[in-house]
């Protein structure tokens, strides 16, 4: 990123700028790597190619671009919990969300598997989200359907228009 500085008596006379006045800063960063820390353990570690962090009064938001943007979730153990691919992905900090775009791929520790378009992780409720179409794999079944409201580990889940192939316990 490039930056310049300037005479403040260039601007003195220039209108105000109300985008300028409510943007505190912009980062734009190649292969950045973001670890969210739990206690004194890494909670989520984040990788991709580039990102950039937008920061003001009202935002506090990083913009990961891919292929692939790499998200790990690891358990109070450090053992991997969840891990999520997608082409781009965007970390809301004050509302700890995660939003995926663009091949979305979920695999979660019970060896379960999500994919789809678009998905939103909220961190702290441990909740995946998704208004499109997903696919839900297991090693005994697979599912599809439409708005999904889920568990992070894919155990307890809900979904519209459900079609798949699964087994059902007698």
């Amino acid at each position: 990123m490039m930056q310049s500085c300037s005479d403040a008596d260039q601007h003195r006379d220039r209108p105000p700028n109300p985008l300028a006045d409510t943007l505190a800063g912009m980062t734009e960063s190649n292969n950045p790597h973001i670890e969210i820390i739990a206690g004194n353990r890494v909670r989520v570690s984040a990788t991709a190619p580039r990102g950039v962090t937008r920061e003001s009064a009202n935002l506090n938001r990083t913009d990961l671009f891919g292929p692939p943007v790499e998200i790990t979730v690891f358990d109070s153990l450090g053992h991997v919990e969840t891990h999520i691919t997608a082409n781009q992905a965007s970390f809301l900090s004050r509302q700890y969300l995660f939003e995926f775009i663009g091949d979305v791929d979920v695999h979660t520790g019970e060896q379960r598997r999500l994919r789809t378009e678009q998905l939103t992780w909220d961190e702290i409720g441990s909740r995946f989200t998704s208004n499109g179409f997903v696919i839900i794999t297991t090693p005994e079944d697979s599912i599809t359907g439409y708005g999904l409201v889920g568990d992070q580990d894919l155990t307890q889940y809900r979904l519209n228009r459900v079609t798949g192939q699964f087994r059902i316990n007698d």
